[in-house]
């Protein structure tokens, strides 16, 4: 801005405000940092400062109109010195100004954010606008009045910096504005300010053209005018007009030629070689056979009768054929000779620019004079007729009623063609697989009209049937001999069809269609909710249906509905619109739904059997077992390291036996085993078999467990008290003695067989138990030497020591009688104090008995017999018993410790199986059992342990 210039702005300002800040007029002025608007009084000088525009604003700026503007900031060191006089450097407590000077030059500012009088010299730089008309005084401040606009950001900086420069995106309010470049620096403001006259911006749509605005035709037609088409825009306008024309035109020349086309077209003739017939009863006797109406009357009961029960049962659907892969209807006619006139050729076109949904579409034609015929496109469920007939077929309303749409829908479009049918009746609206009806026999009058000379006379007799049930389909204008066919009979025709549809019956119902008036109509049907079957079959409207038939029949022509019209009453009245896609869905839907509560009723039932089939199968055989059989698996033999064996018979069952009959002894052994079923249920034990009187069970087999021992003396203890109060059906008196025998061990166990197959055991453990039970007595329980350890070892129970017996196959045993639980030492619920694991078969080990009825260090007799095979080891009363071999066998017995014996077979072993090798091995025992013990002495320990046996 140049000098004049700049005096004339200060002159307006002079007179239109007052001047800047009413005090000097200068350019720039500075505050306190507490200056407001209720304290507005500038400094009286501004020492050391230089501040200016460099870049101004333009004095006339529209609206909205973004600029630049620059400004200076000079500070000298009188500034400093001043400052400090005048408190502004307070914040950061300088008292001289170059220490305030050095600081204001050497500080980095943060960001404009953070930036304050402490951390910064020039704190604060920014733009702000004053529009006159609202305020006579433009500050440093912004008060909440919302009178003072900012328009830039803020800046931060160096004293050094100098020149500032503010972008500001423009002014909104038109009129004399006061512009100020503000600056914090330490704790005072400074202000520069300019005006700035803002006029309203030119907006396109005003009225007026300002062209200073660049407002034109082109940028601003609303204002300006549209701009003349250019020479090449009223080209390229002809052009496209021309364009139209000519495409119009070359439209209208191809349908013509199209149409000329289709009317010559004769791809439509079919070679009859090419017709093949179709294989199957469907090639040969037609698609369907309708339903035999009245077959219950005699043939040869009248003339007239006879005829119309022979016209019913020839009446044959559709013939079939294959024409290049397709299936199709075909229909021959008879004709002397064929001659493809121009009439053939429009009713060809006609019927072949037809395509409907709901029309059957139209195949060709087999000119051959003959082989003449007329292939149509095929619907596999035959006529609606067939279809209401079949009672097989539940047919809602809302199935009726999307049939009588489907007519509809096919005859309004073939009216809107200026074509009517002549001769529509149901046999000719047939049902295609996705249960769209169809109409079939439309058009084509010439190709389908028969030479009468070419018929025999049963093809004649035929037709003359076929023409006389259908004349209930014919209105009475073309009974009285109507040269043609017109829409309004069509609509009559339909109307017979909406009887059938609703009585789902033939239209003469028990008529005789040769035995009828001329003007013969069927009644309206009863379709009251009282005459339904069921709720499927009770018409939604009844009134409606009815009232669309009558007018549909009406024997004035002219006042029956048009299809159209039909189809509107039928939308309306219809409650159900939907497909018969939809409907066949809905149905299937409610069909499945009805099948999944049968088969989950079946299935319940199927699961309840299940349930007594499993629990009869678990009764029979371990469920894991089971389990595996059910799914086919192989069941493989498995060995069983420690387990316990029960076995039990009644004393003196053959003298009962004898003194009894056979079903008195079933009974009594029912009841005695149905009493012990019901106890060994309370424990952990398998019930293996019954075999006459003897009851086997075992602990420890299929599941193992290690408190087998425990869990069949409990249960022998049960069972004992249990015969104790039994009493035989047939003989009350006499009381009823088992014997009891137990032995722990080994065993194998495996499913036996395929037909009836058993879960049997094996192993000398078995034999052993078996043994236990012979050499018993009655009301006691009689258990090896091994169950007693075992017991034992677990406590809570009294015994009292047999002693050594000889036992068949086992040579001499220590037995005990288990005579019940110790209730003072009852520890049923414990686990044993140790789980015994079979050594390697390469240890050899040998099983160690305590004898806890004989004196430690003497040979004194035990139990009435010495001991002469007992080896005595020192104060433990440890001692072995030689095991009895087969001398015939050069084995030795497997033997491992005690609660895992192994009795179930013999070791492949060298040497002669006598007695000697047998002591050879006791001594071999004892001297390594006597070297862990002399090795216990040496680390000092108290009490002799036997490896073979847990302490007492």
């Amino acid at each position: 801005m140049d000098l004049v210039g700049f005096i004339t702005l200060v002159l307006v300002s002079v007179q239109t405000v007052k001047g800047y800040h009413g005090f000097d007029n200068s350019l720039y002025h500075c505050w306190a940092k507490d200056a407001s608007a209720n304290n507005p009084s500038p400094l009286g000088s501004c020492s050391g400062t230089t501040l200016r525009w460099v870049v101004p604003p333009p004095s006339t700026l529209k609206t909205e109109t973004a600029f630049n503007v620059t400004y200076e900031l000079l500070l000298d060191a009188d500034f400093y010195t001043w400052a400090v006089t005048q408190n502004f450097f307070q914040t950061k407590g300088f008292t001289d100004g170059p220490t305030a000077q050095t600081w204001c030059e050497t500080t980095s500012c943060p960001s404009a954010a953070t930036a304050t009088a402490d951390n910064c010299c020039v704190h604060h730089v920014n733009v702000h606008s004053c529009p006159k008309a609202k305020t006579s005084f433009c500050g440093p401040w912004i008060p909440h009045d919302g009178q003072v606009f900012t328009h830039s950001e803020v800046l931060v900086g160096p004293v050094q910096t100098g020149n500032w420069t503010s972008y500001v995106p423009g002014f909104y309010e038109s009129g004399l504005t006061s512009l100020i470049a503000h600056f914090k620096v330490a704790d005072m403001h400074y202000a520069l300010e300019t005006e700035i006259n803002v006029v309203p911006k030119s907006v396109c749509g005003d009225g007026s053209c300002d062209k200073d605005q660049r407002e034109d035709c082109s940028t601003c037609p609303k204002d300006c005018g549209k701009c003349p088409l250019h020479a090449h825009e009223i080209a390229l306008i002809v052009i496209f007009i021309c364009l139209i024309a000519i495409a119009g035109v070359i439209v209208v020349i191809y349908f013509q030629y199209q149409k000329r086309k289709l009317l010559w077209d004769e791809s439509w003739i079919i070679p009859y070689e090419n017709v093949h017939e179709d294989e199957g009863l469907r090639g040969a006797f037609g698609s369907m056979i309708s339903v035999n109406m009245g077959a219950s009357t005699d043939l040869t009961a009248g003339n007239t009768n006879n005829m119309a029960m022979s016209a019913q049962r020839k009446q044959v659907f559709a013939k079939t054929a294959i024409v290049d892969g397709k299936t199709v209807a075909v229909r021959y006619v008879k004709k002397k000779e064929f001659s493809l006139t121009k009439n053939i050729r429009i009713e060809v076109k006609a019927v072949r620019e037809l395509d409907h949904q709901n029309l059957c579409k139209f195949v060709g034609c087999c000119t051959d004079a003959a082989n003449f015929c007329v292939l149509m496109e095929y619907c596999p469920k035959g006529s609606i007729s067939d279809v209401l007939l079949n009672d097989d077929i539940p047919l809602n309303w809302a199935f009726r009623f999307s049939f009588a749409t489907d007519i509809a829908r096919g005859m309004a479009y073939i009216h809107s063609f200026k074509i009517y049918h002549g001769h529509l009746k149901s046999s000719n609206c047939v049902v295609d697989d996705r249960w769209t009806v169809k109409i079939a026999d439309f058009g084509l009058t010439e190709i389908r009209r028969e030479d009468d000379m070419m018929l025999s006379d049963d093809e004649k007799e035929d037709k003359y049937y076929k023409c006389k049930r259908a004349e209930v389909y014919n209105a009475p204008e073309a009974k009285d001999g109507a040269s043609e066919g017109n829409f309004a009979i069509d609509v009559y025709s339909y109307s017979i069809i909406l009887v059938e549809i609703a009585t789902r019956n033939d239209p003469y119902a028990d008529e005789d269609p040769f035995d009828i008036p001329k003007y013969w109509k069927p009644p309206l049907p009863d379709l009251s909710p009282e005459m339904a079957e069921d709720a499927d079959s009770a018409c939604p409207c009844p009134a409606d249906y009815t009232q669309l038939i009558t007018e549909c029949w009406d024997g004035v022509a002219l006042n029956r509905p048009s299809f159209d019209h039909i189809k509107k009453t039928l939308h309306r009245i219809n409650p159900h619109k939907m497909s018969p896609v939809d409907l066949m869905m809905n149905m299937m839907e409610k069909y499945s739904k009805h099948l999944e509560s049968i088969v989950a009723e079946r299935t319940q039932e199927l699961v309840v059997e299940k349930q007594k089939t499993d629990r009869l199968l678990y009764s029979m055989l371990p469920k894991k077992v089971a389990e595996d059989l059910k799914i086919g698996r192989r069941i493989e033999a498995e060995t069983f390291d420690a387990c316990t064996i029960y076995f039990s018979d009644i004393v003196g069952f053959t003298s009962i036996s004898g003194g009894s009959t056979p079903i008195q002894v079933v009974a009594l052994l029912n009841k005695l085993y149905t009493t012990f079923d019901a106890v060994i249920d309370k424990y952990d034990v398998y019930k293996v078999e019954t075999i006459g009187d003897a009851y086997m069970v075992v602990s420890g087999i299929p599941g193992r467990t290690p408190f087998h021992a425990r869990e069949v003396a409990n249960m022998a203890l049960d069972l004992v008290d249990e015969c104790t109060v039994f009493e035989i059906p047939h003989l009350p008196e006499q009381p009823l003695k088992i014997r009891v025998g137990l032995h722990s061990g080994s065993a194998c166990a495996g499913v036996v067989g395929l037909k009836m197959p058993r879960y049997c055991l094996f192993g000398d453990t078995v034999n052993t138990a078996s043994r236990m039970e012979s050499n018993g007595e009655a009301y006691k329980i009689h258990i090896s030497n091994f169950t007693y350890l075992e017991l034992k070892n677990i406590g809570g129970y009294k015994f009292e020591r047999r002693g050594t017996i000889p036992v068949k196959g086992k040579g001499d045993m220590v037995t005990w009688w288990l005579l019940g639980k110790d209730t003072l030492r009852d520890n049923s619920n414990s686990p044993p104090e140790k789980e015994y694991i079979p050594l390697p078969d390469d240890k050899d080990p040998l099983p160690e008995h305590k004898d806890t009825e004989c004196v430690p260090d003497n040979t004194e007799q035990c139990g009435g017999k010495e001991h002469a095979d007992v080896i005595i080891m020192g104060n433990d009363d440890k001692l072995f018993t030689p095991v009895e071999l087969p001398d015939e066998s050069p084995k030795t017995r497997k033997i491992s410790q005690i609660s895992t014996s192994n009795d179930s077979g013999y070791n492949e072993k060298q040497g002669s199986g006598s007695l000697s090798d047998v002591n050879e091995i006791v001594v071999k025992s004892y001297a390594s059992l006597n070297d862990a013990l002399s090795e216990e002495e040496k680390d000092g320990s108290e009490k002799k342990t036997s490896f073979l046996t847990p302490p007492d």
